[in-house]
Protein backbone atom coordinates (compact mmCIF):
# COMPACT_ATOMS: atom_id res chain seq x y z
CA UNK A 1 0.00 0.00 0.00
CA UNK A 2 2.90 2.44 0.72
CA UNK A 3 4.07 2.67 -3.32
CA UNK A 4 0.37 3.55 -4.27
CA UNK A 5 -0.26 5.84 -1.43
CA UNK A 6 3.12 7.89 -2.70
CA UNK A 7 2.32 7.72 -6.06
CA UNK A 8 -0.52 9.63 -5.65
CA UNK A 9 0.92 12.36 -3.57
CA UNK A 10 3.49 12.59 -6.54
CA UNK A 11 0.29 12.67 -8.55
CA UNK A 12 -1.40 16.03 -6.86
CA UNK A 13 1.62 17.62 -6.71
CA UNK A 14 2.25 17.64 -10.31
CA UNK A 15 -1.30 18.48 -10.92
CA UNK A 16 -1.13 21.43 -8.06
CA UNK A 17 2.33 22.89 -10.29
CA UNK A 18 0.57 22.49 -13.62
CA UNK A 19 -3.30 24.27 -12.12
CA UNK A 20 -0.77 27.16 -11.04
CA UNK A 21 1.35 27.77 -14.55
CA UNK A 22 -1.99 27.69 -15.30
CA UNK A 23 -3.37 30.43 -13.69
CA UNK A 24 -0.30 32.82 -13.92
CA UNK A 25 -0.50 32.19 -17.32
CA UNK A 26 -3.81 33.66 -17.73
CA UNK A 27 -2.73 36.51 -15.61
CA UNK A 28 -0.26 37.38 -18.12
CA UNK A 29 -2.45 36.85 -20.94
CA UNK A 30 -5.24 39.21 -19.34
CA UNK A 31 -2.32 41.79 -17.90
CA UNK A 32 -1.47 41.88 -22.36
CA UNK A 33 -5.15 42.17 -23.17
CA UNK A 34 -5.65 45.14 -20.51
CA UNK A 35 -2.58 46.72 -21.88
CA UNK A 36 -3.63 46.52 -25.70
CA UNK A 37 -6.69 47.23 -24.67
CA UNK A 38 -5.21 50.79 -22.79
CA UNK A 39 -3.17 51.81 -25.84
CA UNK A 40 -6.35 51.33 -28.11
CA UNK A 41 -8.87 53.35 -26.20
CA UNK A 42 -8.75 57.04 -27.35
CA UNK A 43 -7.38 59.91 -24.97
CA UNK A 44 -9.95 62.17 -23.89
CA UNK A 45 -9.33 66.34 -24.19
CA UNK A 46 -11.39 69.06 -22.81
CA UNK A 47 -12.05 71.25 -26.57
CA UNK A 48 -10.91 74.42 -23.62
CA UNK A 49 -7.33 72.64 -23.56
CA UNK A 50 -6.81 73.00 -27.70
CA UNK A 51 -5.65 76.32 -29.31
CA UNK A 52 -5.69 76.55 -32.75
CA UNK A 53 -2.38 78.20 -34.81
CA UNK A 54 -2.67 81.74 -35.75
CA UNK A 55 -0.91 83.37 -37.86
CA UNK A 56 0.29 86.48 -36.72
CA UNK A 57 3.63 88.78 -36.01
CA UNK A 58 5.61 90.09 -32.70
CA UNK A 59 7.52 93.08 -32.78
CA UNK A 60 11.27 92.65 -33.23
CA UNK A 61 12.71 93.07 -29.54
CA UNK A 62 16.59 92.85 -28.20
CA UNK A 63 17.53 91.87 -24.85
CA UNK A 64 19.75 93.98 -22.74
CA UNK A 65 20.54 94.35 -18.75
CA UNK A 66 22.19 97.10 -16.82
CA UNK A 67 21.05 99.58 -13.98
CA UNK A 68 19.48 102.54 -12.56
CA UNK A 69 21.49 105.63 -11.75
CA UNK A 70 21.60 109.15 -11.47
CA UNK A 71 22.30 111.50 -13.75
CA UNK A 72 24.10 114.11 -11.48
CA UNK A 73 26.14 112.42 -8.94
CA UNK A 74 29.90 113.54 -7.56
CA UNK A 75 32.76 112.56 -5.36
CA UNK A 76 33.52 115.10 -3.70
CA UNK A 77 37.34 115.28 -2.96
CA UNK A 78 40.02 117.63 -0.73
CA UNK A 79 42.13 120.56 -2.04
CA UNK A 80 44.19 120.65 0.74
CA UNK A 81 46.05 118.77 3.30
CA UNK A 82 44.70 119.99 6.31
CA UNK A 83 42.95 118.27 9.94
CA UNK A 84 38.84 118.15 10.37
CA UNK A 85 38.00 120.54 12.63
CA UNK A 86 33.82 120.02 11.86
CA UNK A 87 31.91 117.79 9.43
CA UNK A 88 28.20 118.54 8.88
CA UNK A 89 26.75 115.56 6.67
CA UNK A 90 25.52 112.08 6.63
CA UNK A 91 25.01 109.32 4.61
CA UNK A 92 20.82 109.63 3.75
CA UNK A 93 20.94 113.42 4.40
CA UNK A 94 19.65 115.92 2.24
CA UNK A 95 21.61 118.81 1.12
CA UNK A 96 21.22 121.50 -0.57
CA UNK A 97 23.79 123.18 -2.82
CA UNK A 98 26.28 125.51 -1.33
CA UNK A 99 25.62 123.62 1.99
CA UNK A 100 28.62 123.35 4.40
CA UNK A 101 29.70 119.49 4.31
CA UNK A 102 33.16 120.33 6.07
CA UNK A 103 35.47 123.09 8.03
CA UNK A 104 39.06 122.18 7.96
CA UNK A 105 41.75 123.45 10.37
CA UNK A 106 42.50 126.95 8.35
CA UNK A 107 45.13 128.31 10.42
CA UNK A 108 48.04 127.96 8.18
CA UNK A 109 46.25 128.96 5.09
CA UNK A 110 45.05 132.23 6.65
CA UNK A 111 48.61 133.12 7.77
CA UNK A 112 49.18 133.12 4.34
CA UNK A 113 46.68 135.11 3.13
CA UNK A 114 47.28 137.72 5.61
CA UNK A 115 50.93 137.83 4.49
CA UNK A 116 49.91 137.79 0.93
CA UNK A 117 47.84 140.88 1.42
CA UNK A 118 50.24 143.09 3.17
CA UNK A 119 52.85 142.19 0.83
CA UNK A 120 49.98 143.16 -1.88
CA UNK A 121 49.67 146.85 -0.28
CA UNK A 122 52.80 147.42 -0.17
CA UNK A 123 53.65 146.97 -3.49
CA UNK A 124 51.02 149.24 -4.08
CA UNK A 125 52.22 151.75 -1.84
CA UNK A 126 55.71 151.10 -3.81
CA UNK A 127 53.94 151.82 -7.38
CA UNK A 128 51.84 154.80 -6.20
CA UNK A 129 55.74 156.31 -5.26
CA UNK A 130 57.01 155.32 -8.16
CA UNK A 131 54.17 157.00 -10.06
CA UNK A 132 54.54 159.76 -8.32
CA UNK A 133 58.56 160.27 -8.93
CA UNK A 134 58.14 159.46 -12.66
CA UNK A 135 55.17 162.81 -13.02
CA UNK A 136 57.57 164.68 -11.27
CA UNK A 137 60.87 163.71 -13.68
CA UNK A 138 58.63 164.01 -16.73
CA UNK A 139 58.34 167.96 -15.73
CA UNK A 140 62.03 168.22 -15.33
CA UNK A 141 62.69 166.55 -18.17
CA UNK A 142 59.73 169.52 -19.84
CA UNK A 143 61.87 172.20 -18.58
CA UNK A 144 65.29 170.71 -19.38
CA UNK A 145 66.50 170.10 -16.36
CA UNK A 146 67.22 166.38 -16.00
CA UNK A 147 69.03 163.99 -18.94
CA UNK A 148 66.05 161.92 -20.98
CA UNK A 149 68.30 158.90 -19.27
CA UNK A 150 66.90 159.12 -15.68
CA UNK A 151 63.34 160.04 -17.34
CA UNK A 152 63.19 156.83 -19.08
CA UNK A 153 65.05 154.83 -15.90
CA UNK A 154 61.66 156.39 -13.43
CA UNK A 155 59.46 154.97 -16.72
CA UNK A 156 61.37 151.51 -16.48
CA UNK A 157 60.63 151.12 -12.56
CA UNK A 158 57.23 152.14 -12.38
CA UNK A 159 56.62 149.35 -15.32
CA UNK A 160 58.54 146.76 -12.86
CA UNK A 161 56.75 147.80 -10.00
CA UNK A 162 53.15 147.59 -11.81
CA UNK A 163 54.18 143.97 -12.78
CA UNK A 164 55.38 143.99 -8.99
CA UNK A 165 51.72 144.37 -8.25
CA UNK A 166 50.04 141.80 -10.15
CA UNK A 167 52.57 139.69 -8.82
CA UNK A 168 51.28 140.60 -5.38
CA UNK A 169 48.04 139.84 -6.35
CA UNK A 170 48.30 136.69 -7.97
CA UNK A 171 49.86 135.55 -4.45
CA UNK A 172 47.01 136.89 -2.60
CA UNK A 173 44.08 134.80 -5.08
CA UNK A 174 45.95 131.68 -4.71
CA UNK A 175 46.20 131.96 -0.73
CA UNK A 176 42.66 133.01 -0.83
CA UNK A 177 42.02 130.41 -2.67
CA UNK A 178 43.44 127.80 -0.17
CA UNK A 179 41.30 129.53 2.48
CA UNK A 180 38.56 129.14 0.68
CA UNK A 181 39.34 125.35 0.26
CA UNK A 182 39.29 124.75 4.21
CA UNK A 183 35.59 125.07 4.00
CA UNK A 184 34.11 122.47 1.69
CA UNK A 185 30.97 123.07 0.54
CA UNK A 186 28.02 120.67 -1.81
CA UNK A 187 28.39 121.65 -5.75
CA UNK A 188 24.88 119.85 -6.22
CA UNK A 189 21.57 119.32 -4.22
CA UNK A 190 21.40 115.83 -3.81
CA UNK A 191 21.56 112.34 -1.24
CA UNK A 192 24.49 111.51 1.01
CA UNK A 193 25.05 108.50 -0.38
CA UNK A 194 28.95 107.96 1.07
CA UNK A 195 30.89 109.82 4.02
CA UNK A 196 34.46 108.73 4.33
CA UNK A 197 35.77 111.77 6.23
CA UNK A 198 35.54 111.88 10.80
CA UNK A 199 36.15 115.14 13.49
CA UNK A 200 40.38 114.93 14.20
CA UNK A 201 41.18 113.07 10.87
CA UNK A 202 44.04 114.96 8.88
CA UNK A 203 42.91 114.08 5.63
CA UNK A 204 45.38 114.33 2.39
CA UNK A 205 45.05 116.44 -1.03
CA UNK A 206 43.05 114.26 -3.57
CA UNK A 207 41.07 112.49 -0.41
CA UNK A 208 37.90 111.13 -1.38
CA UNK A 209 34.77 112.75 1.54
CA UNK A 210 31.48 112.52 -0.28
CA UNK A 211 29.48 110.86 -2.58
CA UNK A 212 26.23 112.54 -3.56
CA UNK A 213 23.20 111.76 -6.04
CA UNK A 214 20.83 113.98 -7.34
CA UNK A 215 17.64 111.10 -7.27
CA UNK A 216 15.75 113.73 -9.05
CA UNK A 217 16.82 112.63 -12.47
CA UNK A 218 17.63 109.17 -13.07
CA UNK A 219 18.65 106.90 -16.40
CA UNK A 220 19.51 103.29 -17.05
CA UNK A 221 22.95 102.75 -17.99
CA UNK A 222 23.04 99.11 -20.11
CA UNK A 223 25.43 97.14 -22.36
CA UNK A 224 24.94 95.60 -25.58
CA UNK A 225 27.19 93.47 -27.54
CA UNK A 226 28.76 94.99 -30.02
CA UNK A 227 27.42 92.67 -32.84
CA UNK A 228 23.63 94.53 -32.20
CA UNK A 229 25.14 97.84 -32.21
CA UNK A 230 23.28 98.78 -35.63
CA UNK A 231 20.29 97.42 -33.46
CA UNK A 232 20.02 100.76 -31.15
CA UNK A 233 19.89 104.62 -31.81
CA UNK A 234 19.39 107.93 -30.31
CA UNK A 235 15.41 108.04 -29.97
CA UNK A 236 14.73 104.56 -30.06
CA UNK A 237 12.20 103.17 -27.53
CA UNK A 238 12.39 100.45 -24.39
CA UNK A 239 11.00 98.67 -22.21
CA UNK A 240 12.61 97.55 -18.62
CA UNK A 241 11.66 95.96 -15.38
CA UNK A 242 13.29 97.09 -12.33
CA UNK A 243 15.08 93.90 -10.01
CA UNK A 244 11.63 92.81 -7.50
CA UNK A 245 9.20 94.80 -9.28
CA UNK A 246 6.92 93.19 -12.08
CA UNK A 247 5.72 96.39 -13.56
CA UNK A 248 7.04 97.07 -16.47
CA UNK A 249 8.40 100.93 -17.21
CA UNK A 250 8.98 103.14 -20.70
CA UNK A 251 12.01 104.97 -21.57
CA UNK A 252 13.63 106.63 -24.41
CA UNK A 253 17.64 105.79 -26.03
CA UNK A 254 18.94 109.03 -25.49
CA UNK A 255 23.36 108.58 -25.66
CA UNK A 256 25.49 105.79 -26.87
CA UNK A 257 28.71 105.41 -26.11
CA UNK A 258 30.90 105.47 -29.93
CA UNK A 259 33.40 103.05 -28.56
CA UNK A 260 33.31 99.64 -27.58
CA UNK A 261 34.64 97.57 -24.08
CA UNK A 262 38.00 97.20 -24.60
CA UNK A 263 37.28 93.70 -22.43
CA UNK A 264 33.52 92.76 -23.10
CA UNK A 265 33.16 93.98 -26.28
CA UNK A 266 30.09 95.54 -25.26
CA UNK A 267 28.85 99.51 -26.23
CA UNK A 268 27.39 100.98 -23.09
CA UNK A 269 24.34 102.97 -24.08
CA UNK A 270 22.22 105.20 -21.26
CA UNK A 271 17.97 105.79 -21.69
CA UNK A 272 15.48 108.02 -19.59
CA UNK A 273 12.71 106.37 -18.34
CA UNK A 274 9.50 108.00 -19.50
CA UNK A 275 7.38 107.59 -16.29
CA UNK A 276 8.98 108.65 -12.31
CA UNK A 277 10.96 105.94 -10.72
CA UNK A 278 11.51 105.67 -6.84
CA UNK A 279 14.93 107.43 -5.76
CA UNK A 280 15.81 103.71 -4.27
CA UNK A 281 16.43 102.57 -7.50
CA UNK A 282 19.38 103.47 -7.48
CA UNK A 283 21.82 101.30 -8.12
CA UNK A 284 18.90 98.59 -9.13
CA UNK A 285 19.53 95.86 -11.39
CA UNK A 286 17.14 95.90 -14.65
CA UNK A 287 16.67 93.81 -17.86
CA UNK A 288 14.61 95.14 -21.15
CA UNK A 289 14.13 95.42 -24.20
CA UNK A 290 15.04 97.35 -27.02
CA UNK A 291 11.75 97.78 -29.45
CA UNK A 292 12.56 97.67 -32.80
CA UNK A 293 11.11 98.85 -35.96
CA UNK A 294 10.07 96.35 -37.97
CA UNK A 295 7.90 93.08 -37.15
CA UNK A 296 8.59 89.44 -37.35
CA UNK A 297 5.81 87.04 -39.03
CA UNK A 298 5.64 83.13 -38.06
CA UNK A 299 3.12 81.04 -36.17
CA UNK A 300 1.66 82.20 -32.78
CA UNK A 301 0.98 79.99 -29.90
CA UNK A 302 0.71 80.08 -25.98
CA UNK A 303 4.04 80.46 -24.53
CA UNK A 304 2.63 77.97 -22.06
CA UNK A 305 2.57 75.17 -24.34
CA UNK A 306 5.90 75.06 -25.52
CA UNK A 307 7.91 72.47 -23.53
CA UNK A 308 11.68 72.44 -23.17
CA UNK A 309 12.28 76.29 -24.60
CA UNK A 310 15.66 76.02 -23.63
CA UNK A 311 16.93 73.45 -25.70
CA UNK A 312 14.74 71.06 -27.61
CA UNK A 313 11.63 73.30 -27.63
CA UNK A 314 8.50 71.01 -28.76
CA UNK A 315 4.67 71.51 -28.27
CA UNK A 316 2.17 68.66 -28.45
CA UNK A 317 -0.84 68.80 -31.05
CA UNK A 318 -3.56 67.10 -32.41
CA UNK A 319 -2.93 66.28 -35.81
CA UNK A 320 -4.48 63.44 -37.69
CA UNK A 321 -7.14 62.81 -34.50
CA UNK A 322 -3.79 61.50 -33.39
CA UNK A 323 -1.65 63.05 -30.10
CA UNK A 324 1.81 63.95 -31.47
CA UNK A 325 5.00 65.59 -30.14
CA UNK A 326 6.42 68.41 -33.03
CA UNK A 327 9.67 69.97 -32.85
CA UNK A 328 9.56 73.29 -33.51
CA UNK A 329 11.81 76.62 -34.12
CA UNK A 330 11.10 79.46 -31.74
CA UNK A 331 11.61 82.36 -33.55
CA UNK A 332 11.02 84.76 -30.84
CA UNK A 333 9.73 84.57 -26.95
CA UNK A 334 7.12 87.99 -25.73
CA UNK A 335 6.95 87.56 -22.12
CA UNK A 336 4.48 89.89 -21.63
CA UNK A 337 1.87 88.97 -24.16
CA UNK A 338 2.68 85.11 -23.30
CA UNK A 339 3.06 84.25 -26.80
CA UNK A 340 5.36 82.27 -28.87
CA UNK A 341 6.21 83.38 -32.37
CA UNK A 342 7.46 79.74 -34.28
CA UNK A 343 7.84 77.62 -37.33
CA UNK A 344 7.33 74.24 -37.93
CA UNK A 345 3.45 73.68 -37.39
CA UNK A 346 0.78 73.00 -39.41
CA UNK A 347 -1.98 75.31 -40.05
CA UNK A 348 -5.02 73.07 -39.04
CA UNK A 349 -2.81 71.63 -36.06
CA UNK A 350 -4.10 72.06 -32.21
CA UNK A 351 -1.74 72.85 -29.96
CA UNK A 352 -2.32 70.76 -26.25
CA UNK A 353 -1.97 73.16 -22.94
CA UNK A 354 -1.58 69.51 -21.89
CA UNK A 355 1.19 68.09 -21.26
CA UNK A 356 1.41 63.93 -22.49
CA UNK A 357 4.10 61.04 -21.50
CA UNK A 358 5.98 59.46 -24.78
CA UNK A 359 3.63 56.74 -24.15
CA UNK A 360 0.74 58.44 -25.19
CA UNK A 361 2.43 59.63 -28.53
CA UNK A 362 0.59 58.59 -31.48
CA UNK A 363 -2.54 57.51 -29.65
CA UNK A 364 -6.20 58.82 -31.13
CA UNK A 365 -7.94 61.18 -29.37
CA UNK A 366 -11.72 61.97 -27.76
CA UNK A 367 -12.50 65.79 -28.01
CA UNK A 368 -14.78 66.26 -25.33
CA UNK A 369 -17.05 69.53 -26.41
Amino acid sequence: MRPTIKINSLLMFIGLQVFCIGLLGCDSSSQQQSEKTSSTTPIDIIAADLVAVKQGYLQQKTNFTGSIQAVNHTSIQSQVSATVLQVSADVGQMVNKGQLLVELNNQDNAARLAQAKANLAAAKAQATLDKSLLDRKKRLFDQGFIAKLEWEQSQVEYKAQLENVKAQQANVDIAAKAAQDAVIRSPISGYVTSRQVNVGQTIAMGQTLFDIVDPSQLEIKANLAASDQGKIAVGQKIHFRVQGNPTLFPAQISRISPVADTVSRNIEFFARPQTSLKQLSIGAFVEGEIIQQGNIEGQLIPLASVQDVQKNPFVWVVRDSKIQRINIDVVQLDQQQELALVKGLHADDQISLVKFTPQQQNRSVHIEK
